[in-house]
């Protein structure tokens, strides 16, 4: 017999008919892993193009669908590329950028400044992503259980937060990529909250913006030490 599983969980035994219909386990309909997952079917990049397609486009519909323990590697795997991406480009427009800065500057050395902290920011792109994933997902799943709206335990909140990577890849776009890649990557980790935790809203607004806020003071506040310790 098969058991019943809870919103969200997926049944290793069913990982067939789930990919072949669309449905999880008995009595979860709809359940379906990403194309990324399933890259034995869609190959590497038009899993990862179609799982950026959905995530980027239609979140609440990719995450009120995705199954959860299956695992975290498949979503780390996909944030480590869309990193390692976004900061390989950031690198080349920071290197477009001094290209253009080398005919007004008076001082060389300000304008190799940027593009070496840029590379080296790519080369360590890998631990810096997977860190920040982690400890973006244990944050913010933190403060959803404060709020009450943990369902799916911490591998539901980890692939929203993996997931979520997928606006790394308007990096593409010469210098307001990263910018506009962070706020619709905040956007997506709220829908993607509430979808796959079948939550409120506002407790998922709250999850996300609770571990920024704290971040942003903690940071103000050492600013402003620092800046009285040296006057």
């Amino acid at each position: 017999m098969t058991p019943d599983n809870g919103p969200g969980e997926f049944n290793g035994g069913d990982f067939d008919a789930g990919v072949d219909q669309g449905f999880g386990t008995a009595g979860t309909e709809g359940l379906l892993l990403p194309p990324w997952e399933r890259r034995e079917r869609y190959g590497f990049l038009n899993g990862l193009y179609l799982t950026v397609k959905d995530v980027l486009l239609t979140p609440r519909t990719f995450f009120h669908r995705m199954p959860t323990q299956v695992g975290l590697a498949q979503p780390l795997y996909f944030a480590l590329v869309l990193g390692v991406v976004a900061a390989f480009f950031a690198w080349m427009w920071s290197l477009a950028g001094s290209s253009l800065q080398m005919f007004v500057a008076e001082d060389l050395g300000e304008v190799i400044q940027g593009p070496l902290w840029s590379f080296i920011a790519f080369l360590f792109s890998p631990l810096t992503v997977a860190v920040l994933v982690f400890l973006k997902a244990g944050l913010v799943h933190l403060v959803l259980m404060l709020v009450g709206g943990n369902k799916l335990g911490f591998e539901a909140t980890f692939r929203v937060a993996a997931y979520g990577e997928a606006a790394g890849i308007l990096a593409l776009l010469p210098f307001c990529g990263i910018f506009f890649g962070v706020l619709w990557s905040l956007f997506i980790t709220i829908v993607g909250l509430y979808s796959i935790h079948e939550t409120d809203p506002w407790r998922a607004v709250v999850a996300v913006v609770a571990p920024m806020f704290l971040c942003l003071s903690l940071f103000s506040v050492s600013a402003i030490l620092v800046m009285v310790g040296l006057s």
